[in-house]
């Protein structure tokens, strides 16, 4: 019965995405990637449905354990949108989602709080409380999540009519909500070039490398597209194209910090930058390290993926200290 009621959930997920590709006009023919965002959203699901059952660790643990490894970091995210559940609706003297990652690698830890996010952002409810807080490897996950839920969501208003982000974000918050926004946009476009170029380029200009950012991130960490797929996207970011690639190769880095490292990240990674053979770390070690806080236009001269800062030490460092 529990299985039964499980599948009919998810089955209701997925006729949600369909009747949005639907409603959309995408192509929906790449019947790879639409299983693709299946397994994805599956094992999301799971974990989801575990954390609103438990709260203790041990139990949620033998859950991940038992998803394929390749989907861990979407597992964790269910997680975290599962116990930021249980602590909004039934608080307890302990933060369900700090008590389990506590002890954990800021990648981890980055997941989980992007569940966070996706909770907060499917429903519109208040996120001013994270933004005040100083440990970014928990505030610009959220932040990442809730643009993501947004999209994917509320496309209407923030894909279609290119809505700002709420008026509580400023600053380089505001870049990562779109960050977290443009990774919608590889999904309820169904991997649709075309329509992905079509979405990005009815925004202004100052918003264009957050958003083909988010694309490029979610395009290598999901997987499911060809090669052809990919180079067709690279086309298509045009002076973009920096952005694109540096997000993919910090999805590929995630991975590797992750522990499960996917073949198709690391191609996706590759064939977007245009270095055949080349490490995360050899990409991402090629761009700019200024911090683009409060900059008018993201261009490749300052553009940074926020990712990028929470594999690099020294800002963990400094994050997880504040």
């Amino acid at each position: 019965m529990q299985q039964d009621s499980w599948q009919l959930q998810i089955n209701t997920v997925m006729t949600l995405l369909k009747n949005t590709w639907t409603e959309r006009g995408v192509r929906t023919d790449d019947h790879r990637m639409q299983e693709r965002f299946f397994q994805v959203t599956n094992a999301m699901w799971q974990t989801h449905q575990a954390a609103l059952a438990s709260d203790e660790p041990k139990v949620l643990i033998d859950k991940l354990n038992s998803i394929e490894t390749e989907l861990f970091g979407f597992a964790l995210e269910g997680i975290g949108i599962g116990l930021s559940q249980q602590d909004l609706v039934a608080p307890s003297k302990q933060n369900r989602v700090e008590n389990f990652v506590a002890g954990r690698s800021p990648a981890y830890q980055t997941m989980v709080y992007l569940g966070v996010g996706l909770m907060l952002g499917k429903g519109r409810l208040p996120i001013e409380r994270y933004l005040k807080q100083s440990d970014l490897v928990k505030v610009w996950p959220i932040i990442d999540g809730y643009g993501f839920q947004h999209g994917m969501f509320h496309w209407r208003d923030f894909l279609d009519a290119t809505a700002t982000p709420p008026e509580q974000f400023s600053g380089y918050t505001r870049h990562i909500f779109d960050q977290g926004l443009g990774r919608s946009i590889w999904m309820v476009n169904c991997a649709d070039i075309t329509h992905i170029s079509q979405t990005i380029a009815a925004f202004p200009p100052t918003r264009q490398a957050d958003l083909w950012g988010g694309v490029g991130y979610a395009c290598a960490s999901i997987g499911g597209a060809e090669r052809a797929t990919l180079e067709a996207l690279g086309t298509a970011a045009g002076s973009y194209r920096f952005a694109l690639a540096r997000a993919a190769a910090c999805a590929a880095k995630f991975r590797e910090l992750l522990g499960n490292a996917a073949g198709y990240t690391k191609m996706a990674s590759e064939v977007l930058s245009g270095m055949e053979n080349a490490t995360p770390d050899d990409i991402l070690n090629k761009a700019p390290k200024n911090f683009p806080t409060n900059k008018a236009i993201s261009d490749s001269q300052v553009w940074q993926f926020y990712r990028v800062y929470l594999v690099e030490d020294d800002l963990v460092a400094v994050a997880k200290a504040s």
